[in-house]
């Protein structure tokens, strides 16, 4: 452990008695969940370095972050990764290692020491473990990193029950720590001129404006969202529909179908002429959570998912919640969350909600922003997640 005898963090930090951390984090540098983790412990005094498989696509402030080497056949690159990760391992030293993903950066744990001494902890996302239900590769990877974890940290409820039935992670070793709503965001004063807003991203002022808040892709089910939208559009003129690109790949293939994706989005978003705005380039989640503030209605459909920070941050900006009804988004409307669950078939179901929704009315709109206020708070995350930290790391603490 290091030896400081304590930490002054940066404006906006917390002090603490407690010596700083060196951690790594090994996860896609290109995710805004990791970009944040590694800026909000970096501020309250840990030394962070994020190992990735790819470049960052912006330049990190207050961590560091290393990518494996490029160039080559994937077996040759895996081989020349292994080499890479260990030597930035003991370059930084860490106090703890904690995994993102069950994907590739799960993949990558594994070319760690079997009998490394320091504690790794995993987030699995959920989509890896989906993908890992039918791909025997996948779903040993997933269970080999696992094994090794001194600590396992999905976002919901439902995937912590999915590892431990499944992975057969004990009970002891599962906390459940969803990614929250930056404090930023959650405290800045609602002053924006919305129209303005609307005006900049073609939406009309007076517009029911409904935006699907979750990155254009067959996952998220977005050609259902605009054949819904597109039922509901021949019954209310004043309905608008809002798509967003999202996330760019890192892979040139991914990036690629990617964009043949939204091609067909724009293709078929002429049939209710001049009533869809599909937004082609990734925005920042203080432009998104803008956007958000300027729609009535915001919709996240996923047939499976964990506790999203795009739907968090939806309901803290105010917007009515049209939601799939799966596991994590009942958990949420148990603990108080306002929204409309909706079964499939999704055309359907999500036709008839926009063919009536409108703007959330002032009692639920403050319950849920009040509720994502006190249960959902990044500061309060991300200190859980420093304490977790501690723990694990305490056995090695001299």
């Amino acid at each position: 452990m290091p030896d400081h005898e304590g930490i002054t963090p940066r404006p906006g930090g917390r002090a603490s008695l407690a010596p700083p951390l060196r951690i790594v984090l090994l996860a896609p540098a290109t995710s805004v969940h990791t970009r944040r983790w590694a800026a909000d412990l970096a501020l309250r005094g840990h030394q962070v370095t994020v190992c990735s498989w790819h470049e960052p696509c912006l330049r990190p402030d207050g961590w560091r972050a290393v990518s494996a080497p490029g160039g080559g056949s994937v077996p040759w690159r895996v081989m020349r990764a292994g080499r890479w990760l260990r030597g930035e391992m003991r370059r930084a030293r860490p106090d703890v290692i904690h995994v993102h993903s069950l994907g590739v950066h799960g993949a990558l744990s594994l070319l760690l020491p079997a009998r490394t001494a320091t504690p790794l902890v995993i987030t699995p996302w959920g989509s890896e473990l989906r993908a890992a239900d039918g791909h025997p590769g996948r779903a040993s990877v997933a269970r080999l990193a696992l094994r090794r974890a001194a600590c396992v940290v999905p976002t919901s409820r439902e995937v912590a029950e999915l590892v431990m039935s499944r992975y057969r992670v004990p009970h002891s070793r599962t906390t459940v720590i969803s990614w929250g709503v930056p404090d930023e965001l959650l405290d800045a004063a609602d002053d924006a001129d919305h129209r303005a807003t609307r005006a900049r991203y073609g939406m009309p002022a007076e517009a029911t404006v409904a935006l699907s808040v979750r990155s254009a892709s067959e996952v998220y089910r977005t050609h259902e969202i605009l054949a819904a939208f597109t039922r509901a559009a021949r019954v209310r003129p004043g309905l608008f529909l809002v798509l967003v690109a999202g996330h760019q790949p890192a892979h040139a293939a991914a990036r690629r179908a990617q964009q043949e994706y939204l091609a067909l989005l724009r293709a078929r978003a002429h049939d209710p002429a001049g009533r869809v705005a599909v937004i082609d380039r990734s925005l920042g989640q203080t432009e998104m959570f803008g956007l958000m503030r300027a729609s009535d209605v915001a919709i996240s459909v996923p047939r499976a998912d964990q506790r999203s920070s795009s739907v968090l941050e939806a309901a803290a900006a105010g917007c009515r919640l049209l939601l799939s009804d799966i596991a994590p988004y009942r958990e949420l409307v148990g603990e108080g969350l306002r929204a409309d669950l909706l079964h499939d078939p999704l055309v359907g179901s999500l036709a008839d909600a926009l063919s009536h929704a409108g703007p959330l009315n002032d009692a639920d709109r403050l319950s849920n922003r009040r509720l994502i206020g006190q249960a959902e708070r990044g500061s309060l995350k991300v200190a859980e997640l420093e304490r977790l930290y501690r723990d694990v790391a305490r056995p090695r603490a001299v």
